[in-house]
């Protein structure tokens, strides 16, 4: 009798270590998967990141060409001193 009581009790505690096993595997699995999203994201962030900082090099770049000095041989407006002529 002794020896089927141990038998119950022990598939008793196998079958609920195995579920929780099982429920355990499943919380890992989901947080590998959310883990392998976070990093997609993190990933598609930075490409996007990098794309709006690229963008923005090219307009400073544009901005800092240097624009030609008007022509030099014009009248001057305004008031004339003797050094002006």
């Amino acid at each position: 009798m002794r020896a089927f009581v141990a038998m119950r009790n022990y598939i008793a505690t196998t079958t609920r270590t195995e579920a929780e096993l099982a429920e355990i595997r499943a919380k890992l699995a989901l947080l590998e998967q959310t883990g392998r999203d976070n990093a997609e994201a993190v990933s598609d962030l930075s490409e996007d990141m990098q794309k709006e900082l690229d963008n923005i090099y090219q307009a400073i770049a544009a901005l800092s060409v240097k624009i030609p000095q008007a022509d030099k041989s014009r009248n001057k407006i305004g008031y004339k001193t003797d050094n002006d002529k």
